[in-house]
């Protein structure tokens, strides 16, 4: 944001060496017209001095000096932000990436993780109404389900029949998930997401997430996390739990080492679940981040300068004090 920030309309910080002046002149008046006191006795001054403190505090010309400084600077229009265009956001797909798990099958979030998953996935969805957004789901494999649509009802149906048992191949492969993603994206990539929802990585999808980020062009990575760490039980339609290829109950516990990292190695961002909106707003920054690291040609910075006319607003109600006047 710093290196973004800059003035729309940079002359009108020229007035702010005038404001300055005009209320160093005022206040070089004022303190003048006070200095014949000296020469009276000390008792007859207090006496006859109206407004004996006005030195000592904020004076209506210092309430004038800021009220016009914050309006010089909210007329230069500060912005460090971009309004992308419409078709360059729309154009820019979103791929979901949903793991298809037995350890989704985990009941510590109500009704499952994977129950859970699909709320999220549909809360972003519907957040960014008129982009398109693909869906992918893996677990040792990955298998596209839908090519980028801008139809949330189809998304939803496809969403609701993701089951693990429809899939070929057990295992939590993330890295499956790369090349079948830069395939749907195409010229795309740049400006474009993958969004992994799971319940972790595993630690040999890291150096893979690691050279697909670093390529030139890629598209941008994020992982929202379902679930806590200590896990819960897998449990099958029938009510039996989940079991492993050693047949002992499914691990669902989250190892946070891989998602660290992640974070750290392959730069991808880690959202965590959670009760409120917290976590589609967080990755929906994500999103509009690459976006904008792509450089939309027709984007529009904002103009924020009426941010610097709420203090001007707040200090107009200096002159509703009593005896508070403005003298030029």
């Amino acid at each position: 944001m710093i290196e973004a920030f800059h003035f729309l309309r940079p002359l009108w910080l020229l007035s702010l060496p005038l404001i300055l002046l005009v209320w160093w002149l005022v206040r070089r008046r004022d303190g003048r017209s006070t200095r014949g006191a000296a020469f009276l006795a000390p008792h007859l001054r207090e006496a006859l001095t109206i407004d004996r403190d006005a030195t000592a505090r904020l004076r209506a010309i210092d309430g004038v000096a800021l009220v016009m400084l914050c309006l010089a600077v909210a007329t230069a229009g500060p912005s460090w932000t971009q309004q992308l265009s419409p078709w360059f956001r729309e154009a820019a797909p979103l791929v979901v990436a949903v793991e298809v798990s037995d350890s989704m099958r985990s009941n510590e979030l109500l009704p499952t993780r994977l129950d859970r998953a699909r709320y999220e996935v549909l809360d972003v969805v519907e957040a960014r109404t008129g982009s398109r957004t693909a869906l992918i789901v893996y677990a040792g494999s990955a298998h596209v389900v839908m090519p980028p649509t801008n139809d949330a009802a189809v998304l939803k149906t496809f969403l609701e029949s993701l089951d693990p048992a429809i899939m070929p191949v057990p295992g939590n492969s993330a890295a499956a998930v790369l090349p079948v993603a830069a395939r749907l994206l195409g010229e795309d990539g740049a400006r474009s997401t993958i969004l992994f929802v799971n319940d972790g990585f595993d630690n040999s999808a890291i150096p893979a997430l690691a050279r697909f980020s670093e390529a030139a062009g890629a598209p941008g990575l994020v992982t929202l996390v379902v679930g806590r760490d200590e896990g819960g039980v897998a449990l099958l339609p029938d009510g039996s739990p989940a079991l492993g290829p050693t047949g002992a109950r499914v691990d669902t516990r989250i190892d946070p080492g891989p998602l660290r990292r992640a974070e750290r190695e392959a730069r991808v961002p880690v959202v965590r679940a959670t009760a409120d909106a917290a976590d589609t707003r967080a990755l929906l920054r994500h999103i509009a981040s690459q976006q904008l690291a792509a450089r939309d040609p027709d984007a529009r910075w904002e103009d924020r300068g009426w941010l610097a006319l709420w203090p001007a607003l707040l200090l107009s109600l200096l002159w509703f004090r009593r005896g508070w006047t403005m003298r030029w």
